[in-house]
């Protein structure tokens, strides 16, 4: 397992983990390297998230019965299933998305529901991040981006969040909202990288880096439209304040008064389970190995040495027609 230290970024779908690990990498954190990293660009220009990572992640929910869009119920002790898979090993698949020694970044929204599990193999603690967007502004997202229906998006919005506030308490978080990321990206980074400096673990780490094309990283996201969050339901409208309180550094982040998931979240989550989405993840799943596969072909030195062979074969084959 790459020795780090690790630097998390955790948060729910659409809510700028992607725009905010690309910052990071700018101030100096290791982040995977180009042939390891998810490339979906009519999501997003650049994801700086591990492909082998996600991949597996996508595996452990899928082996836990569920996935990112319908996310399993998990009892106590979930983490040391032994319904979880154990090849490859998490150490193995980490070091192919990390093979430099030195600071790391990692970001998987994911992790707001996997990472009990994650810590039972990083050698250190990790040091995290949490970047939380509204409610409205998540689900408008996912609606846009996947046809998703907005009470879905609301519902995954809660259990990814509340899910995030729970397994981070005892571990060194920052926290910030996607709006004021967007708002004062300057300003935000600042504050966030002043903040990892006074870490011991980052002592002499390049946590400044290159301000300026870390803030370049933040200024192509999309406002928040306005949404309708007169319209949630108590427990979410309970979050979202205790989110909005949070703001800033936590040393580490202590226990707050979460309340009970709504039952209206907990049933439609278990609507979506019940559903053909867990089958088209799983293909998803497949879909993203098979890709990582190809990533590394293209990248590998008997690709690059054969390329004259192939040009040669298909001019030939273009004469034959």
């Amino acid at each position: 397992m790459p020795a780090g230290p690790w630097l998390t970024v955790l948060g729910m779908h659409r809510s700028g983990t992607s725009a905010l690990t690309g910052a990071l990498g700018a101030l100096g954190f290791g982040t995977p390297p180009h042939h390891d990293r998810v490339h979906w660009p009519e999501s997003n220009p650049e994801h700086w998230e591990s492909s082998s990572l996600t991949v597996y992640d996508d595996d452990v929910l899928a082996d836990l019965g569920g996935s990112w869009d319908a996310p399993p119920e998990l009892a106590a002790g979930w983490e040391s299933s032994p319904a979880i898979r154990t090849t490859p090993h998490p150490s193995t698949v980490a070091a192919r998305a990390f093979p430099d020694p030195g600071p790391v970044v990692w970001k998987d929204p994911r992790l707001c529901l996997l990472l009990p599990y994650w810590l039972r193999f990083l050698p250190h603690a990790p040091t995290c991040v949490l970047i939380w967007r509204s409610p409205s502004g998540v689900a408008d997202s996912l609606r846009r981006r996947d046809a998703m229906e907005l009470a879905d998006g609301i519902a995954l919005w809660e259990r990814y969040n509340r899910s995030a506030l729970e397994h981070l308490v005892g571990l060194d978080t920052y926290v910030c909202s996607y709006e004021s990321l967007v708002a004062d990206p300057a300003r935000e980074l600042e504050g966030m990288a002043d903040w990892l400096r006074t870490l011991p673990r980052f002592a002499g780490a390049p946590v400044r880096g290159d301000p300026d094309r870390a803030v370049e990283s933040i200024v192509g996201l999309t406002p928040t439209p306005a949404g309708d969050d007169d319209l949630l339901l108590a427990p979410q409208r309970h979050l979202v304040s205790l989110l909005a309180g949070l703001g800033g550094g936590h040393r580490p982040l202590d226990p707050m008064p979460l309340g009970e998931e709504s039952p209206w979240t907990t049933a439609l989550l278990a609507a979506r389970r019940g559903s053909r989405t867990r089958e088209l993840s799983g293909l998803e799943s497949q879909i993203h190995q098979m890709q990582r596969t190809i990533d590394h072909l293209h990248t590998s030195m008997s690709w690059r040495l054969t390329a004259p062979l192939r040009a040669v074969v298909a001019r030939t084959r273009g004469h034959g027609r």
